[in-house]
């Protein structure tokens, strides 16, 4: 690590510092025709055009590789500008043809981890290279070196002559100096915590220290107050983003004259270990959430989610799932049929509902942070702080424009979505209209997941969340438990969307996670078609609740091809009447569903019996439905049933 000559006299680290630095696997050396040494001092998010310098940078191919042909091109042409590296979306399938070329011409080849996004490579670029923006030279970060932020921590103090805590956002102690006996018995429950108290993080802020310390980049000096004792503090910075903060204590004794000075170059010093920790837990947390997304989705090598969660094989679990309804109103107009409305009120509802549904049948059958973070998070609020801040610009780093595409996720791969999206949003914009009520709810939902009990694995997915849950002491009625937790904190929230929570059943391992996530997200379309019908207001089931109608479903599913692509009467009928507001499908499926008794059919529609025979007389005329015929029964049965499915 060091400074270059040339142009701007940039830091430079090598790549060989760069894949060290790299201890959450988001890139992966494919080959280095050149040697790990090579320079490297700043990066480039895809095609920047002609008149930007290559040299030495490391090419981010997010959205060039649209053809082999065009891949190897690019990779000859950022040899040619003098890049250092590029790096390519992680595959098994990569041709064979890139890795040649990237070798003919001397460039070194690395590839993204298939968790990880671009987001993810840039900041682990611009954290790499705060190594070197915080410089070597003097004997605070000489001593450092090597050391990392305990050797830090110990160099600090006996600068300031005070004790020393190093701590994250979380207000998680990283590394501390040694403690003497006069240490205060704050400062020994921080450490022997691992974090400080709450009481003392909630008593900051209502004292203005946080808000101080998140919107300065001075150190803040706390006079001695009864036990306490004075106190110098600084936050860590990198740009505009904060990594943490460095505390030193005056314990049984004053602290030297040059504390402050020494606290500040202590802060810059810190700058690239903290970052490094940041990287790290994201990396982590980003595998996991691969591994899980990946076990649920039924994707990938199902062992191998199960290890990087430390779930045994044999371990019995079940998921329960969580939606969100989104939709402008989200209780349908069909209850009006069972609450007595006059004729003209449910035909001119049932029109809205039919017209809802679509106009030709194949639109009708489409289916449709841990504790401590979230609390500074909330407490970043209140102090002024805006969250979502990006991470700071590295000096000699070549920032993505409009349009380079920095953070835009591959395609998915498997059934679930790509992972870290809001609801309804790219990557990279902002919450649409609403959004922030539906990921309050999320959020809060995701974390009563997390606290029902140690060892539940949870994944937020848009306007959904699914929780794995163990069953270690082989009660299924657990998962039941959760989703009536679920649906309970959702129905006290105010004006919150409405929730529909299904539990899927008991599995015997992890490995098949993926069947009880199938059968729970299954539960939650027949709770909406429930609704949809006007037949009940369960807001949650198991899936043993509603065993028979999720078999229905399951037929539906089957035949909704064949239904789509057929021809005939009651394919006729069902086409031309939904394109006309649907009031005769609806009539046949209340026939169908009072088991062809037309008083009870006529009296659930608000109609006159007559009204309804006339209706059902059209069908037979005008269309050739004859509902005395069996097997026509089935079939309109099954095409009415699809246009009500969700």
């Amino acid at each position: 690590m060091g400074e270059r000559g040339g142009r701007g006299g940039g830091r430079w680290i090598s790549l060989r510092e760069l894949l060290a630095f790299d201890e959450g696997g988001v890139l992966r050396l494919l080959l280095a025709p050149s040697g790990e040494d090579v320079h490297v001092n700043g990066m480039i998010i895809g095609d920047e055009g002609p008149a930007r310098s290559y040299a030495h940078r490391v090419v981010l191919a997010a959205g060039l590789f649209h053809s082999t042909g065009a891949a190897t091109a690019s990779i000859r042409e950022a040899a040619a500008r003098g890049a250092a590296a590029v790096v390519v979306r992680a595959g098994d399938d990569l041709p064979s043809e890139l890795v040649s070329a990237a070798e003919q011409v001397g460039v070194a080849l690395l590839a993204r981890a298939e968790w990880a996004d671009w987001d993810d490579v840039a900041t682990l670029l611009r954290s790499a290279l705060a190594y070197a923006d915080a410089g070597r030279g003097d004997r605070m970060a000489d001593a450092t070196a090597g050391g990392g932020l305990a050797a830090l921590a110990s160099v600090v103090a006996e600068f300031t002559g005070g004790s020393i805590t190093i701590e994250d956002t979380g207000f998680r102690v990283l590394a501390h100096s040694a403690t003497g006996p006069e240490a205060d018995e704050l400062r020994r429950s921080t450490i022997l915590g691992g974090r400080v108290p709450d009481w003392r993080v909630e008593e900051l802020r209502r004292s203005g220290l946080l808000r101080a310390l998140w919107s300065s980049d001075e150190v803040i000096h706390r006079p001695a107050d009864g036990d306490s004792p004075e106190r110098l503090i600084i936050a860590i910075r990198s740009g505009r983003e904060m990594l943490g903060s460095i505390w030193a204590a005056a314990d049984g004794r004053g602290l030297s004259p040059n504390a402050a000075s020494a606290l500040s170059r202590a802060a810059e010093v810190a700058v690239p270990y903290l970052a490094q920790h940041r990287l790290r837990e994201s990396a982590a947390r980003r595998r996991e959430e691969h591994a899980l997304r990946g076990l649920l989705g039924g994707d990938g090598d199902m062992s191998t989610h199960a290890w990087t969660l430390g779930l045994p094989p044999d371990l019995r679990c079940g998921v329960v799932l969580a939606e969100l309804d989104t939709s402008p109103q989200t209780h349908t107009q069909t209850h009006v049929h069972a609450q007595g409305q006059n004729s003209a009120q449910a035909q001119a509802q049932g029109q809205g509902q039919a017209q809802g549904q679509g106009q030709n049948l194949a639109q009708a059958q489409r289916p449709g942070p841990g504790p401590g973070q979230a609390h500074v998070q909330a407490l970043g609020q209140e102090e002024g702080q805006g969250r979502g801040t990006r991470p700071s610009q590295g000096q000699g780093l070549e920032q993505p424009g409009p349009g380079r595409g920095l953070g835009q996720p591959g395609p998915g791969r498997g059934p679930l979505p790509g992972p870290g999206l809001r609801p309804g949003q790219a990557r990279g914009t902002g919450p649409g209209p609403g959004a922030s009520a539906v990921e309050r709810t999320v959020e809060v939902l995701a974390l009563q997941a997390a606290a029902y009990r140690s060892g539940v694995r949870v994944l937020r997915e848009g306007t959904r969340v699914l929780a794995l849950l163990p069953l270690e002491r082989g009660d299924d009625r657990d998962l039941l438990g959760l989703a009536r937790d679920l649906d309970g904190l959702a129905s006290s929230m105010p004006g919150a969307n409405r929730v529909r929570v299904g539990a899927g059943p008991a599995v015997a391992s992890p490995l098949l996670a993926s069947a009880s996530r199938e059968e729970a997200e299954l539960v939650v379309r027949v709770l909406r078609a429930e609704e949809a019908r006007g037949r009940g207001e369960r807001r949650y089931a198991s899936a043993a609740d509603v065993r028979p109608a999720l078999d229905v479903l399951r037929v539906l599913d089957a035949v909704r091809p064949v239904l789509e692509s057929g021809s005939g009467p009651v394919h006729d009928l069902v086409r031309t009447d939904l394109a006309t507001g649907g009031e005769l499908v609806r009539s046949i499926a209340a026939y169908l569903d009072a088991g062809g008794d037309v008083r009870v059919a006529a009296r659930r529609l608000v109609l006159h019996p007559n009204t309804l025979r006339y209706r059902l007389r059209r069908a037979r005329e005008r269309f050739g439905v004859d509902l005395d015929d069996p097997d026509t029964r089935l079939l309109i049965t099954l095409a009415v049933r699809l246009t009500e499915t969700p």
